[in-house]
């Protein structure tokens, strides 16, 4: 089997978890089923060739992984910090900056974020993994970005609601 057939394939595991992970309301859930798509995007990165995309899921595997048990804010600093850096000495392109802006985005929102704005901000760093993928030609990625915007969308009208209900109730 050829690395791109393989990089395709982890890439439609990861779509697959994606699907369900970003209709999670539970913020712990969606952070656990998190790992589990990151794992298969590194692998997926990795067979592709792109360096950029295996490092900066790597990155959101591990920092995923600590967000659980920290929310310290210097934790997440370090994280986007690290992205940052590493991205600086790996850009080789235009294009290699967008997974670094997307783990940017992503650890932003692990950290210092819950419910509809971190979902937004998942919105946001999609768009910078879309256009990654788009480039790579990602079938797996495109699907699962697309995924994570409207996922995410429906979740944070389905919160709205959810917020709505809870103040009817209340009053």
């Amino acid at each position: 089997m050829s690395f791109e057939i393989l990089g395709q394939a982890f890439g439609i595991f990861a779509f697959l978890v994606a699907i369900y992970s970003f209709t999670h309301k539970n913020d712990f859930k969606l952070k656990v089923s998190l790992i589990v798509m990151f794992s298969f995007q590194t692998a997926h990165f990795f067979f592709l060739g792109s360096a950029t995309g295996t490092i900066a899921n790597a990155l959101n595997f591990f920092r995923t992984i600590i967000s659980i048990r920290s929310t310290h804010g210097y934790v997440g600093a370090s994280f986007i910090l690290l992205n940052i850096a590493w991205g600086a000495s790996n850009v080789n392109g235009v294009i290699d900056v967008f997974p670094i802006f997307g783990a940017c985005i992503g650890t932003y929102a692990i950290f210092y974020a819950s419910g509809i704005k971190m979902r937004k901000l998942f919105i946001c760093g999609a768009v910078f993994w879309l256009t990654n993928n788009i480039y790579l030609g990602s079938i797996g990625g495109i699907l699962l970005e697309i995924t994570v915007i409207i996922a995410n969308g429906l979740t944070i009208f389905s919160l709205k609601k959810d917020a709505i209900k809870e103040s009817e109730a209340s009053s």
